[in-house]
């Protein structure tokens, strides 16, 4: 739970687009740390199906970032801009990638973390105040930083991108379907191994 608020407060000091998302990755990898210490059925499956989203998720955002790097020349996020008008496929699979990792509906990351809040409501209300209070301070910091770099004027390279954006696409297309159905399989699995965890 520190390293979670700790993280979401850092988002705010990040100037490198890259460092950004990772320390991202540290909030949510103490989402899921959080949700296995709650425990219980509900709370360890959540944790599972964070630990697949943010994975997929993750993915898309740093294929568009190292891409963004590269045609706008920097990592600087004071030095690129404007991404949904130079290179508007990147610009807006980066956008959408965001939307999923602070987990607004309708993708998938909204399901995990809805689950895991309930979960702690259900067994440790007190400590859903700061899960709460964690994931708004993220969510903040991150649509910030995306509206600077995905909108307005336009700032640094304007260089053609050389690359298929199919991976970006594919991964973000399984999170948006996660929302929607989740195969019996994949379900059954990760029941099964929430129960072995208690």
């Amino acid at each position: 739970l520190t390293s979670l608020i700790f993280a979401a407060f850092m988002l705010y000091r990040r100037r490198d687009v890259k460092r950004l998302f990772a320390y991202s990755s540290i909030e949510h990898m103490g989402i899921i740390a959080f949700a296995f210490g709650v425990g219980g059925a509900l709370a360890n499956f959540a944790g599972l199906l964070h630990m697949v989203m943010h994975s997929l998720t993750k993915s898309a955002i740093f294929f568009a970032v190292g891409h963004v790097s590269q045609v706008k020349g920097t990592q600087k996020i004071d030095e690129i801009g404007g991404l949904t008008a130079t290179h508007p496929w990147l610009g807006w699979g980066l956008a959408l990638g965001v939307v999923a990792i602070v987990g607004l509906p309708p993708l998938g990351i909204f399901m995990s973390e809805f689950l895991i809040v309930s979960s702690t409501f259900a067994r440790h209300p007190w400590l859903a105040v700061p899960l709460v209070l964690g994931l708004l301070v993220a969510l903040g910091a991150l649509l910030l930083r995306l509206n600077s770099l995905a909108f307005g004027e336009p700032r640094g390279g304007t260089a053609p991108t050389q690359t298929s954006y199919l991976p970006m696409f594919a991964h973000l297309g399984l999170v948006l379907a996660a929302w929607i159905y989740l195969p019996a399989p994949l379900v059954a699995w990760f029941q099964h191994v929430a129960r072995l965890l208690g």
